[in-house]
């Protein structure tokens, strides 16, 4: 009799510790599953999304000259932003790809246009929502049933950079192009990745320009 009822006591100790188990195993899963989701979500908006604007009247193709509106960027006074690294670089790939396009940079006469550049780093939030089932069932004299994971919203936080380009008519300021890019920012990385992550932005923000090509 001692032996039955030592072995219910068993079957209900390892049922509950199986129970116990499983409950932990579950909130590791959602948690693996939440960061997982944010990773992607992350490694998705990795991805450059650029746009532009421009004036529709006029004649893009008399552009051949361009110069530099100012010879130091103005500060924003974000250590992140306000960094002669971070100008040289940007200035450095804009000229680049223009010089591939076959436009000249000249100083002294008046350019058929002249650029100015912006860029600011915000802070996003992305939220996600969160429900998941879990069904078991386990052996033919066992039993079975479902386990509902809670359901909630994940939320989480990165920083966005807004790059701006404007190409504008000399002598009235008037903007006759205008470039927007946008990408997550990393926090910490190396200066080669961040030269890479400037020439793809700026790659394909002005590959838009001229417009209509």
């Amino acid at each position: 009799m001692n032996r039955v009822k030592n072995a219910v006591i068993y079957s209900k100790y390892s049922k509950n510790a199986w129970m116990g188990g499983l409950k932990m195993k579950k909130k590791h899963g959602v948690s693996v599953l939440v960061c997982s989701l944010f990773v992607i979500f992350i490694f998705g908006c990795s991805s450059i999304e650029v746009s532009q604007d421009y004036q529709l009247d006029w004649d893009f193709g008399n552009l051949k000259t361009y110069a530099w509106k100012y010879k130091d960027q103005e500060k924003t006074g974000d250590m992140r932003i306000d960094s002669q690294l971070l100008d040289d670089r940007i200035r450095k790939a804009i000229e680049e790809k223009l010089l591939e396009k076959g436009f000249t940079k000249i100083s002294g006469d008046l350019p058929d246009f002249q650029i100015v550049y912006k860029y600011s780093i915000s802070r996003k939030i992305y939220s996600n929502p969160v429900s998941t089932g879990l069904g078991f069932g386990y052996g033919h004299y066992g039993s079975a049933g479902t386990i509902g994971i809670r359901t909630g919203t994940q939320i989480n936080e990165y920083d966005e950079g807004l790059l701006i380009i404007d190409f504008l008519k000399p002598d009235r300021d008037i903007v006759l192009w205008r470039g927007n890019s946008t990408r997550v920012v990393e926090t910490h990385s190396t200066p080669e990745k961040r030269i890479q992550d400037i020439d793809q932005t700026i790659g394909k923000m002005l590959a838009q320009f001229p417009p209509g090509k």
